[in-house]
């Protein structure tokens, strides 16, 4: 950590060259001298990646910043805020403390936080960055998060693990054995020393695979930003031995979709099958990363279009569905003829559930042009090719 970068003048420069072309600022060099314009222009392009994803960051003068890498790889702050007010407790320990912006979110929620991180730069980094944004409660400790449980021993309320998905060569890993630590491995160490432990995998990993590797799963959370999943959190409590529960969440400027289940539930639901009615419905992407596609029609007494369909209909508006409503104006058989007649080069915005064609093959063989108001799914239901227009349904 070079805190030559922290003196005003030059913070003023980062500030002011945001958004300047990064391959000029070089060909001109650094004017601050025993300054490398390559440390310069790190700060600029990782601050950039801040600009969205960190704004207290962003925002706060005196901020240092580590590769943009790191950047790239943290919890966005929207997803950080929305976990740590999952957890409440006394003391937390942040077993991959990284940037620090989990450990951020948990000290608004916990007495103490201990951050452990074992890069001695990113760590004097994080600790300085908590300075520079008053936050007193974090205790930062250079160390790994493994070593640190065995050599100091100490219980805490909570624990949350974020393991690391690329090795040493940056190169990505996908089983839960791969990655750093290993939560399956580990899982007895934590729960020796936490109540509780919160542990985040990735969102690719299908449910089912984290439950075998886990013990004492209390509660699972699918956590979607503007219907893109972000996190894909196991918590697990010391000695629980019953059923998990399920919960999404779909976060977006319309409000928040929450929906919960029982395991159990979706394995015992029973879905109910039609053509399309009068409004199709559109499970958010939190939800279907949870699987319930039984449950949401028994639930919400929908008939499901298809068996691998996992797109819903009624003849009346339901209030609070968590996903996408759509009103819909027809449903044609999936006869290439006739369609390019009936929507050949509409202008609407085109999706596809259980069908074989690409979107782009299909686009590209309709003249459909994107935008509007339109939507058109091609999609199968009760065994038949359908091509679905409908509009988002107004409240």
């Amino acid at each position: 950590m070079n805190k030559t970068l922290l003196n005003t003048e030059l913070q003023d420069f980062i500030t002011t060259h945001i958004n300047s072309n990064i391959h000029t600022l070089i060909l001109k060099g650094s004017l601050f001298e025993g300054i490398d314009i390559k440390e310069i222009i790190g700060q600029i392009e990782a601050k950039k990646k801040c600009e969205l994803k960190l704004k207290t960051w962003f925002k706060t003068p005196g901020i240092y910043y580590p590769n943009k890498l790191n950047i790239e790889q943290t919890s966005s702050e929207t997803a950080a805020q929305l976990k740590s007010e999952l957890l409440q407790g006394q003391s937390i320990v942040d077993l991959t403390g990284g940037f620090g912006v989990d450990s951020y979110y948990f000290s608004k929620q916990f007495k103490t936080v201990v951050h452990c991180e074992m890069n001695p730069e990113l760590a004097e980094i994080a600790a300085h960055n908590f300075k520079v944004l008053e936050i007193t409660n974090i205790e930062s400790q250079c160390i790994d998060g493994i070593e640190f449980l065995k050599s100091h021993q100490q219980n805490f309320d909570w624990m949350y693990v974020d393991p690391s998905r690329r090795d040493s060569q940056k190169n990505k890993k996908f089983l839960i054995e791969d990655c750093s630590p290993n939560v399956k491995t580990f899982q007895g160490l934590f729960l020796k020393y936490a109540t509780n432990v919160l542990i985040k995998m990735s969102p690719m990993l299908d449910i089912s695979v984290g439950l075998e590797a886990l013990k004492h799963v209390k509660n699972i959370y699918v956590i979607a930003v503007k219907n893109e999943v972000k996190e894909l959190l196991f918590h697990q409590k010391k000695g629980f031995d019953g059923m998990a529960i399920v919960h999404t969440l779909n976060t977006n400027p319309r409000g928040d979709e929450q929906f919960s289940f029982e395991l159990n539930q979706e394995e015992t639901a029973e879905a109910r099958y039609s053509q399309p009615k009068q409004y199709l419905y559109e499970p958010n992407a939190a939800v279907m990363k949870s699987g319930a596609f039984q449950l949401i029609s028994e639930k919400f007494k929908l008939n499901k279009l298809d068996t691998h369909t996992h797109l819903y209909t009624s003849d009346e508006r339901l209030e609070n569905f968590p996903g996408k409503i759509y009103e819909i104006s027809n449903a044609h058989p999936y006869q290439k003829k006739p369609l390019k007649k009936m929507i050949g080069g509409l202008k609407a915005n085109v999706k596809t559930r259980n069908f074989s064609e690409k979107i782009e093959t299909l686009k590209k063989l309709f003249k459909l042009n994107d935008g509007g108001d339109l939507y058109l799914f091609f999609t199968t239901s009760k065994n038949k090719k359908l091509v679905i227009e409908c509009r988002l349904a107004t409240f």
